[in-house]
């Protein structure tokens, strides 16, 4: 089943790559930043097709498959064909193909594969986690201080730091008064990234199973820690996700804590 999934999603990923490179048309799902292409559908339909041909017996979920295909099947296949589906309409090399595998409910198999630059994350539990062939691990960040994330801020001193209260003020709103979304780049493929220790955190509170079990599994394979804000160990059907090495989650954490109006 490992090398299976690595075969089938690097060959979705060739058929994504020929749609990228002539260009797609766009449908509005939910909101005019939840989109569709007719790539995303073609993707979807030869992993569905390639993974029910080789498991029939197997539970298949897919973003774009209208009804699932054998559900309550002790294996589950959790597909995401094209996650970031704005950039990859847009032309912004930032997406990339997701695909989880849960065994009695819990996260088993992981692929985030970004296409573009034939980048493939894997992680089978148990056993590491990969990039393209190569152990993986979340980097030593140990505190917050510019550390690299799905959040960020100006320093308050130089050049940088004029404006700060100003921003802060804007943000608050934007986040209070709006429905935008701000994130890092729209896409798993931030955790895959994390995973490699070239990102600290990643902190947020969206998407669903066939959007973060095999991502998280990658991340929890390459060491990081993945819990809900709360602290309680992140469970498929959560979207509530903080995730960091050890030693930065706990300072994670600390920011969602209710404190007093008399707290520094």
């Amino acid at each position: 089943m490992n090398d299976f999934l690595q075969s089938i999603i690097r060959q979705a990923g060739a058929i994504a790559l020929t749609y990228y490179r002539q260009g797609v048309t766009t449908a509005e799902k939910s909101n005019r930043g939840d989109v569709v292409t007719e790539a995303d559908m073609a993707v979807s339909a030869f992993l569905v097709d390639a993974i029910h041909r080789r498991y029939p017996d197997h539970h298949v979920t897919s973003e774009e498959l209208e009804h699932d295909l054998n559900p309550g099947a002790p294996i589950q296949w959790l597909i995401d064909p094209i996650d970031g589906t704005r950039n990859f309409a847009h032309a912004i090399p930032v997406w990339c193909l997701l695909i989880g595998v849960l065994q009695d409910g819990k996260p088993y198999l992981g692929a985030i594969y970004d296409a573009v630059h034939d980048t493939l994350f894997f992680a089978e539990r148990g056993q590491g986690a990969y990039r393209n062939g190569q152990r993986i691990t979340v980097n030593q960040t140990d505190t917050l201080e510019h550390a690299y994330g799905w959040f960020s801020r100006a320093g308050e001193q130089g050049l940088y730091g004029r404006f700060i209260p100003e921003y802060r003020l804007a943000l608050t709103r934007l986040i209070h008064d709006t429905t935008v979304w701000i994130h890092y780049s729209g896409t798993m493929l931030s955790l895959g990234y994390l995973a490699s220790g070239a990102i600290d955190f990643c902190a947020f509170n969206h998407g669903l199973d066939h959007d973060l079990v095999g991502p998280i599994l990658i991340c929890q394979e390459a060491g990081a820690v993945v819990t809900d804000h709360c602290g309680q160990p992140w469970q498929p059907g959560r979207q509530d996700v903080v995730i960091a090495n050890p030693v930065l989650h706990p300072q994670l954490l600390s920011l969602f804590e209710k404190r007093s109006s008399h707290s520094v």
